[in-house]
């Protein structure tokens, strides 16, 4: 299965990569919001899911987001990262349509079993 992990804390974004690799997942990394829309828009339909920090450089998750849902055909479920525990964000980002949201900081495992719970479905 083919993660787009977009997170700008290099260590946290080389972890996490690392964790999902040898889980038997395929990574495509990112360290900004901008570089990983264009690159959704032409492999959409290769992509399962999208771990998104929402503070990112250039272009945040909520743009992010709100990119991957513009995609007619796309089915890329879309996990939410934040430092934010504050409930009005959590709202925000699935009235934007995420399909989940995991406050940091966060076990990997928890990471892995919400990414097998929403692509098993």
């Amino acid at each position: 299965m083919k993660v787009v992990l977009i997170e700008d804390d290099e260590m946290l974004r080389k972890s996490l990569s690392f964790f999902l690799k040898s889980k038997g997942h395929e990574v495509v990394e990112f360290e900004n919001g901008l570089d990983p829309i264009d690159y959704i828009r032409k492999n959409y339909a290769d992509i399962s899911i999208i771990v998104t920090d929402l503070n990112l450089p250039f272009a945040g998750g909520r743009q992010v987001i709100h990119a991957t849902r513009q995609i007619k055909d796309a089915d890329i479920q879309i996990i939410v990262l934040t430092s934010s525990g504050v409930e009005s964000t959590e709202l925000e980002v699935f009235e934007l349509g995420a399909d989940d949201f995991i406050s940091k900081p966060f076990s990997p495992a928890v990471l892995l079993k919400r990414i097998e719970k929403l692509t098993s479905t």
